[in-house]
C-alpha cells in the first residue's frame, strides 16, 4: 500500500475551490492512488509524473514506487494552463 501526501497548502485550496459533490469524487479518486498508483486511464506525464482525469478536474502526481509514495502536485480543473510548469511541480 502507498502513502499518499499533499505537501502544499496549495492543494488543499485548489480542493476548495472545486464544488462539494466534485470534491468528493476527487478525494475519493485520489484515496484510490494508495492501493493502486497506476489505474487504469491515467497519462503519464513526464517519468513517473502521471494524470488522473475525474470528471472536469485533472490530478497531477508524482509515484516513488522505493518509498511507496504518491505525491499530489495539483488538482485542478482542465485548461489551457493545467499542464504547464509540471516539471517545476515536484522540483
Amino acid at each position: 500500500m502507498y502513502k499518499v501526501e499533499a505537501p502544499s497548502t496549495r492543494i488543499k485550496r485548489e480542493l476548495r475551490r472545486i464544488p462539494p459533490r466534485e470534491r468528493q469524487r476527487v478525494i475519493k479518486a485520489i484515496e484510490a492512488l494508495k492501493e493502486n498508483p497506476r489505474p487504469h486511464g491515467i497519462v503519464q506525464l513526464e517519468p513517473n509524473v502521471y494524470r488522473l482525469r475525474v470528471g472536469d478536474y485533472r490530478v497531477i502526481y508524482k509515484v516513488f514506487d522505493e518509498e511507496k509514495l504518491v505525491l499530489i502536485g495539483r488538482v485542478v480543473r482542465r485548461s489551457e494552463k493545467t499542464y504547464r510548469g509540471v516539471k517545476e511541480l515536484f522540483g
